[in-house]
């Protein structure tokens, strides 16, 4: 940050995190929560397009836990600073874990093959793309179908149509500018994919 010749904006931002430490503890863990319900087992809304950094970005987020830990020795109560810091030390042990498991399969895994796109439906706003899953000879095949919007540059909204294991491919059919036929099963897709 650049300062002024009285420091005033150095003095501004210590105030501003001084007087909101709970602020900032609620939204770091808003954050975190709203990553973990983001994960492909749960329901994704939102993604990169890039595979890469979508991995970068999740192991940024794994540091949020010993934000958490370190802004709580700032709570004026004990008890308050006990609790924090037993679900933070929690939560820094499952997300070294997430960690590790992340930079494992980005190291190991041949990303193009690891989730490869095997067709791709475009509609006018949006796409249905079905992805083949492929995590090493220990795993079977899997498919997963997405709808795909790009909100920003770079940056999609996704909807999961369809999560399947022990399958190669789908059988997949544009009907017309709003609806697919997957596997024998008409589906009808919103424009802006959540919303009409």
């Amino acid at each position: 940050m650049i300062m002024d010749l009285n420091g005033r904006q150095v003095i501004l931002l210590n105030s501003l995190v001084r007087n909101n430490k709970y602020i900032i503890h609620i939204v770091l863990l808003a954050i975190y929560i709203l990553w973990i319900l983001n994960l492909d087992y749960f329901y994704p809304f939102i993604r990169f397009k890039s595979l890469k950094l979508n991995d970068i970005f999740s192991l940024c987020i794994q540091i949020i836990p010993l934000m958490l830990l370190i802004n709580g020795f700032r709570f004026k109560h004990i008890s308050a600073k006990i609790v924090n810091s037993v679900v933070s030390i929690l939560l820094i042990v499952i997300s070294t874990t997430i960690a590790a498991i992340i930079l494992f399969a980005t190291i190991t895994l041949n990303v193009n093959e690891a989730f490869m796109p095997i067709h791709n439906i475009r509609f006018e706003s949006s796409s249905v793309i079905v992805y083949r899953s492929n995590y090493g000879a220990t795993t079977d095949y899997g498919i997963v179908v997405r709808q795909e919007k790009e909100i920003i540059k770079g940056i999609l909204l996704v909807k999961n149509l369809l999560r399947q294991d022990h399958i190669y491919d789908v059988s997949i059919k544009k009907l017309s500018d709003n609806a697919v036929e997957l596997m024998g099963k008409k589906i009808y897709l919103k424009r802006n994919v959540y919303f009409p």
